[in-house]
C-alpha cells in the first residue's frame, strides 16, 4: 500500500493559501487543507492512503482520531508531539508500506531517511497538489470543445467584438 503522511501545521505554514487562513482562524486553516486533500485523492489515485498528523493539546492519553473521507487526520497528545508520531508510524509501518513522507522538518526527514522511506518537500507537496488541478481542468476542456465548436466560438467572439 503506498501511503502518503504529511506533517499537517509544517504544511499549513509554508502554504500561503493555508498560512493566511491560520490567522484568521486555526481550525478554517486546518479544513481547507483537510478539503484541499481530500480533492486531490479524489482526483488521483497515486497514493492508496493520506494522513496527516498535527500537533494536539489534549489532556486524554491517545491519539485524536478523525476521518474525512479517504483522509485520516491524527492529532498527537500533550506527551508526544506530531513529529514522534510520525517517526512511530515509520517505525510500524515502513518495512510493510511504500511510504512517503512530506515535510520540511529535518527530525523528520532523518528519521524518514532511516526507515527507508521517501521525502516529499511542502514545495513538491503543494506543486502536486495544484499541478493535478491544473492537469484535471485543461482536460476537461480538451475533452468538452472539439476543434468545430471552438471555431465556431472563436467567430461568435470575433463578430461580437468587432474584429475580423
Amino acid at each position: 500500500m503506498k501511503c502518503l503522511i504529511i506533517d499537517g501545521y509544517n504544511a499549513i505554514s509554508k502554504i500561503k493559501e493555508f498560512d493566511a487562513k491560520k490567522d484568521i482562524n486555526l481550525e478554517s486553516s486546518r479544513l481547507s487543507f483537510i478539503k484541499a486533500l481530500a480533492d486531490f485523492r479524489h482526483r488521483n489515485s497515486s497514493f492508496d492512503k493520506i494522513i496527516i498528523v498535527f500537533d494536539g493539546k489534549s489532556e486524554g492519553l491517545g491519539l485524536g482520531r478523525q476521518t474525512y473521507g479517504d483522509i485520516e487526520v491524527l492529532f498527537s497528545n500533550k506527551d508526544k508531539d506530531a513529529d514522534k508520531v510520525i517517526v512511530d508510524i515509520l517505525k510500524i509501518s515502513s518495512g510493510k508500506n511504500k511510504i512517503t513522507v512530506a515535510s520540511d522538518d529535518n527530525f523528520i526527514k532523518n528519521h524518514v531517511r532511516a526507515f527507508g522511506c521517501g521525502i516529499m518537500s511542502i514545495r513538491e507537496l503543494e506543486d502536486l497538489i495544484s499541478l493535478k488541478k491544473k492537469a484535471q481542468r485543461s482536460k476537461i476542456i480538451e475533452k468538452d470543445i472539439g476543434n468545430k465548436d471552438q471555431d465556431a466560438i472563436t467567430n461568435e467572439l470575433k463578430k461580437y467584438w468587432g474584429v475580423k
